[in-house]
């Protein structure tokens, strides 16, 4: 039969033992957290540096075509313009409006 004493003693190793693992499950949370904001940051940059090359190789093209030979510079600006307006954009605006977003929740 355990004693008081005894009793109280596993009382406090086991107090003691969950403060440690609370300490481990916030390190893990902090990690975890750190990890997909790297992620989600790094597909940010991706999806914005797309839209701006595209924007940029449109003005090239438009560019080239005003100081070249004259080739035909208008199909591909015309497709480039497509890309941008109907799937670049959107996913642009919904990249910022997600990280504003979060910003304004934390």
């Amino acid at each position: 039969m355990a004693t008081p004493l005894d009793t109280a003693a596993l009382l406090e190793q086991i107090d003691e033992l969950k403060s440690e693992n609370r300490s481990v499950e916030e390190t893990v949370s902090d990690y975890i957290k750190r990890r997909r904001a790297d992620a989600q940051t790094r597909i940010a940059w991706v999806i914005v540096w797309a839209f701006v090359v595209a924007v940029a190789g449109i003005f090239l093209l438009v560019l080239g075509s005003q100081f070249g030979t004259g080739s035909n510079w208008k199909e591909p600006a015309e497709f480039l313009v497509g890309i941008v307006s109907s799937v670049l954009l959107p996913v642009v605006t919904l990249v910022l409006g997600y990280y504003f977003g979060k910003e304004k929740n934390e």
